[in-house]
C-alpha cells in the first residue's frame, strides 16, 4: 500500500507529540480509525497530535486523519490490586493464621509471599500511600481524615503535584476502577455539593462502587456508584456488601473485556473487611464457629499461629514470640461468661475474614474464566494496618460506643449475643484478639513504632513473570512501593507533569527486582523508611529500627493530656535483621546507634511533612475544618433531602438547639420521617408514627437514640389534615462532652411533652449514616416502640424545616473547664 507524503508528515508529528520514534509503539496506519500508539507518559494527559491529513476547499479533495487511540506498552498486564482492612499479619492462613484464606493461599502458591511488607499503621494514611506511591504525610494523610488539621502533612488533601496511580494508568490507556472503601475523600468534601476532585472519579478512576469514610455497615452501607448514593439493600433482605461488591466487580471486568478485549484494566479492590463492623453472613458464622478455631483463647491461638509461621518459613527458627502485654488480660484469668462472649466475637471476626477472602476468590476466578489470569498482575495485601484494638478491652456490640468513649460491660453485651454480626449489631472484638491476630509482633493498629501495627502479609503473582512459585521474600518493603512496582511491570514511567502541574517524584521503590529467583535473598532496595502516627514514631534503616514506646493504649480512649510529644517518650532499638519480631531492645547497650537513628528520623520527618508532631486525639477530632456549615447557626430546608454527611449537616452535638418543622398534612393523615441523623446505633429522629393496623398513626414523635444503649422519646398528638408547626427545643445543661439537657416538644404553639436526657452523644453519630429530610435512608433510630422500616418516607409535605443552633461561647466553655 502506497503511503502518501501527508501520512509520513503525520508520523513525524505523532512522534514529536507522543514519544521518540525509537520508543514509540504504533499499530495500524497512522491517521486511520484503528491506529493506536503508546506515549512517553511524561506529560499527562499527552498533548493532542497535530492534524496529519490534508484540508482543501472540498472534502473530496481532502484527506481525513484521526488521532490514534492511546494504549499502554505491549505486554502491559491487567492489574488487580487487593487490600483488606484491619486484618493483622497473623490472621490469614497464608501467614500462619488459623482462619482459612484459600484465595490468598492461591496467589501465594502461584507467586510469592512477602513477609516484611509494611503499612503506615492506620487506614486512610495507608490508602493515600498505596494510590500515590508516596509517604502518607507527603500526601496530607498523617492521620485519618476524621482528625485532619491545617498542616500540609495532616490536611487530608492529596496535593495535585502528587498524582495517583489511577490518573497515571488511565492517561496511558488503562480502564481504571475502584471497589470498596474510599477513606481518602476529605470529610468536608464528601457531600453532594462536592467538589469531586478528591473522590475516586476525580483521582483517575473511571468507575467507583463503594462507600466513603472509615467504616460502614455491610448490611446497609452508605454506598455510592461513582458520586451517586444508591440503596440496593432496601427491600432486599440478606443483601451484603461483600458479595454485592464482588458481583459488581466481576460484571465490570467482564463488560470491559467483552467490549474492549485488548484494553488492560486496573482494578483497585479494597473491601471493608475486616474493619468493624464485623458483618459476615449467617452461613459463614456457622461455618467458622463449627471449626472451633478460637475456643482455647487468644494466648493459645497466638502460640499456634507462631508455630505455623515457623513451619511455613515465614519466621526463622531463631525468631522469638514477643511477650503478652501487661495491659491485656491473659485468657486463663477470664470468667466463663467473658470467654463465651469473646469466643463469639472471634468466630464472627474469623467468619468475616473467611467470607471476604471467598468473595475475593470469586473475583480472581472470574479473571481466570475470562482467560486473563496469565496476563494479570495480582497484588493481595492482608490489611491496611495491624489488627484493631478499637473494640476496647471487652469488645462492643456497637463500635460507636468506642468512638464516644463508652465501655459496654460484658453482661450487657449478652443482650446482643444471639445477633452478633447481624444488622442488629455494629460489632468489634476484644483487644486481646487484636494482639493475637498480629502474631508474632507487639502492638496493634494505630501503633507505627512496632510491627504489630505495620506488618502486613502480601502475596503477588503474574504467571510467566514471577516463576519462583510459592517462594518467600523477606526484603523490607512498604506500601509506597506498590505504585512503582505497577509502573515498572507496565513499562510506564512516572509523569513529569499532570494537567500542567510539575510532579513531585514518587517516593517508593519497586519490588520487581525480587521476582527473579536469583534475587530471592538480595538486599532490600528500600533501605530507609520512617513511621509516625499520633506521636508514636520509628525509623527503619538497613536492618535497624529505632522506635518510641507507645505512651497511650489504643484500646483505652482517654481525654487525659498526653505526654510531651518530644520528651515524653522512651525510645527502643532493634536489629531486625537478626531479631525480626522486635524482641530484644538494644537501646541501653547501643546509645550511639540509637542517637544516630533518632537523628535520621527527624531528618526524614522534615523531608516528608511529618512536622509538627502532634499526639493529641480528641482535640484533633474537634478541631475546626473547612466546611460548608462553618459559622452557620441557622439552616433552612424544604421538601426532601437525603444522604447529607455529618460534615455538611447541622450538628446538634454539645449545644442547645431548636428544630422547627412547618408541615402540611393531607386528608386521611400522614406518617413518616421529617428529619433524622444517625440510625440504629445512635442518632435522632423527628417523625410522625407509623402506628399498628391504623391505630396510633400520625403521632408526633422526637426520639433520641444514645448509642443503641438507651432511647428517650417525646410524644405528641396525632395530626389532623392541614398545616401544623412542630417545635423541638433542647436546652443543654452546659458545655462539655456528653452533657445532658431538657427537651420540650410543642405542636402548634402548645407544649405536648417535656423530658430530660442524662447524657447526650459526646463526640459523633455513626459515620456511615447521614442527615435525611423527608425519609430515612439506611437504618431507623427506633428499635421497638415506634419502629419503622426505612426509607419511611414522609407522606405529608414539609413546607419549611429550620435548625437554630445555639453553641456555647468560648468564654462559657472556658469556665466549664476543670
Amino acid at each position: 500500500m502506497e503511503i502518501s507524503r501527508s501520512i509520513l508528515v503525520a508520523v513525524s508529528l505523532l512522534a514529536l507529540s507522543y514519544v521518540s520514534v525509537s520508543a514509540q509503539q504504533v499499530t495500524g496506519i497512522p491517521g486511520s480509525p484503528e491506529a493506536t500508539t503508546t506515549i512517553t507518559g511524561k506529560q499527562l494527559p499527552p498533548p493532542d497530535p497535530a492534524f496529519g491529513g490534508v484540508i482543501k476547499e472540498k472534502a473530496s479533495e481532502s484527506k481525513a486523519w484521526w488521532p490514534p487511540r492511546v494504549v499502554p506498552p505491549k505486554g502491559a498486564p491487567n492489574v488487580l490490586l487487593i487490600m483488606t482492612d484491619d486484618q493483622g499479619f497473623g490472621a490469614p492462613s497464608t501467614f500462619g493464621g488459623v482462619i482459612p484464606t484459600p484465595a490468598m493461599d492461591r496467589i501465594a502458591a502461584q507467586g510469592l509471599r512477602y513477609t516484611n511488607f509494611h503499612s503506615t499503621s492506620l487506614c486512610s494514611p495507608t490508602r493515600a500511600a498505596i494510590i500515590t506511591g508516596r509517604n502518607h504525610h507527603s500526601v496530607g494523610f498523617g492521620v485519618v481524615g476524621e482528625i485532619s488539621t491545617g498542616f500540609p502533612g495532616y490536611d487530608s488533601i492529596i496535593p495535585i503535584e502528587k498524582g495517583t496511580i489511577g490518573t497515571i494508568l488511565k492517561a496511558n490507556g488503562y480502564a481504571t476502577s475502584w471497589f470498596g472503601k474510599d477513606h481518602n475523600t476529605p470529610s468536608f468534601q464528601s457531600s453532594q455539593a462536592g467538589p469531586f476532585e478528591q473522590w475516586p472519579n476525580g483521582m483517575g478512576f473511571d468507575y467507583f462502587y463503594g462507600f466513603v469514610g472509615g467504616d460502614a455497615s455491610q448490611w446497609q452501607p452508605n454506598l455510592f456508584r461513582n458520586t451517586t448514593a444508591i440503596y440496593p439493600f432496601q427491600g432486599n433482605p440478606g443483601w451484603n456488601l461483600e458479595t454485592a461488591m464482588a458481583d459488581d466487580a466481576i460484571q465490570h471486568i467482564k463488560q470491559l473485556k467483552e467490549i474492549a478485549p485488548d484494553k488492560p484494566f486496573f482494578v483497585y479492590y479494597v473491601p471493608g473487611a475486616t474493619h468493624a463492623p464485623h458483618h459476615p453472613t449467617p452461613e459463614w458464622i456457622k461455618k467458622i464457629s463449627d471449626m472451633h478455631l478460637f475456643d482455647e483463647g487468644w494466648n493459645k491461638v497466638r502460640d499456634t499461629i507462631f508455630a505455623n509461621q515457623k513451619r511455613l518459613g515465614i519466621m526463622p527458627e531463631n525468631a522469638k514470640l514477643t511477650p503478652w502485654p501487661q495491659g491485656l488480660p491473659a485468657w486463663d484469668t477470664l470468667s466463663l461468661e467473658e470467654k463465651k462472649l469473646f469466643i463469639k466475637q472471634a468466630d464472627v471476626y474469623g467468619a468475616y475474614l473467611a467470607y471476604a477472602d471467598h468473595e475475593i476468590g470469586r473475583v480472581i476466578q472470574a479473571v481466570e474464566d475470562l482467560g486473563e489470569l496469565n496476563n494479570t498482575l495480582i497484588i493481595y495485601i492482608g490489611g491496611d494496618n495491624g489488627a484493631s484494638a478499637e473494640g476496647m478491652i471487652n469488645g462492643t456490640p456497637n463500635e460507636f460506643t468506642t468512638f464516644n468513649g463508652v465501655e459496654v460491660p460484658v453482661k450487657d453485651q449478652f443482650l446482643w449475643y444471639p445477633f452478633w454480626g447481624s444488622e442488629r449489631t455494629f460489632p468489634h472484638f476484644a483487644a486481646g484478639w487484636a494482639w493475637a491476630m498480629d502474631t508474632p509482633f507487639k502492638w496493634v493498629k494505630q501503633v507505627p513504632s512496632h510491627f504489630g501495627g505495620t506488618a502486613q502479609g502480601m502475596v503477588m503473582s503474574w504467571p510467566g513473570h514471577i516463576n519462583d512459585l510459592g517462594g518467600i521474600r523477606k526484603q523490607f518493603h512498604h506500601v509506597i512501593d506498590v505504585v512503582p512496582t505497577i509502573l515498572e511491570a507496565a513499562g510506564i514511567p512516572q509523569p513529569d507533569t499532570i494537567n500542567g502541574i510539575k510532579q513531585i517524584p514518587i517516593e517508593g521503590t519497586s519490588v520487581v527486582y525480587t521476582w527473579d529467583k536469583a534475587n530471592a535473598n538480595a538486599p532490600t532496595r528500600h533501605t530507609t523508611q520512617y513511621f509516625e502516627m499520633l506521636g508514636n514514631r520509628a525509623i527503619y534503616n538497613n536492618g535497624w529500627v529505632a522506635a518510641t514506646t507507645p505512651a497511650t493504649l489504643p484500646w483505652e480512649l482517654s481525654s487525659k493530656t498526653p505526654p510531651d510529644v518530644i520528651t515524653g517518650y522512651n525510645w527502643e532499638l532493634y536489629n531486625v535483621q537478626d531479631d525480626p519480631t522486635q524482641f530484644n531492645d538494644l537501646a541501653t547497650k547501643m546509645p550511639d546507634k540509637l542517637k544516630q537513628m533518632q537523628d535520621l528520623f527527624y531528618s526524614e520527618a522534615k523531608k516528608y511533612n511529618v512536622l509538627p508532631l502532634d499526639n493529641s486525639t480528641l482535640a484533633r477530632w474537634n478541631t475546626p475544618r473547612p466546611s460548608l456549615t462553618a459559622g452557620r447557626t441557622v439552616f433552612t430546608y424544604s421538601g426532601e433531602l437525603s444522604g447529607v454527611p455529618a460534615s455538611t449537616a447541622p450538628s446538634i452535638l454539645g449545644k442547645s438547639y431548636t428544630i422547627t418543622a412547618e408541615v402540611t398534612i393531607p386528608e386521611g393523615g400522614a406518617e413518616g420521617m421529617i428529619v433524622t441523623e444517625g440510625g440504629r446505633f445512635g442518632g435522632y429522629g423527628l417523625f410522625l408514627s407509623k402506628g399498628d393496623f391504623g391505630v396510633g398513626r400520625g403521632k408526633v414523635v422526637f426520639l433520641y437514640n444514645l448509642l443503641d444503649l438507651k432511647r428517650t422519646m417525646w410524644e405528641g398528638p396525632e395530626l389532623n389534615a392541614g398545616k401544623h408547626t412542630i417545635v423541638f427545643d433542647f436546652k443543654s445543661d452546659g458545655p462539655g462532652l456528653g452533657k445532658g439537657g431538657t427537651g420540650v416538644l410543642s405542636v402548634d404553639g402548645k407544649e405536648v411533652a417535656r423530658n430530660s436526657l442524662e447524657h447526650t452523644t459526646p463526640i459523633t453519630f455513626p459515620e456511615d449514616e447521614t442527615f435525611d429530610i423527608g425519609q430515612d435512608t439506611r437504618t431507623g433510630v427506633a428499635l421497638v416502640e415506634y419502629r419503622y422500616d426505612p426509607p419511611f418516607k414522609f407522606t405529608g409535605k414539609i413546607d419549611k424545616l429550620t435548625f437554630n443552633l445555639k453553641p456555647f461561647t468560648k468564654e462559657e466553655e472556658a469556665k466549664a473547664m476543670p
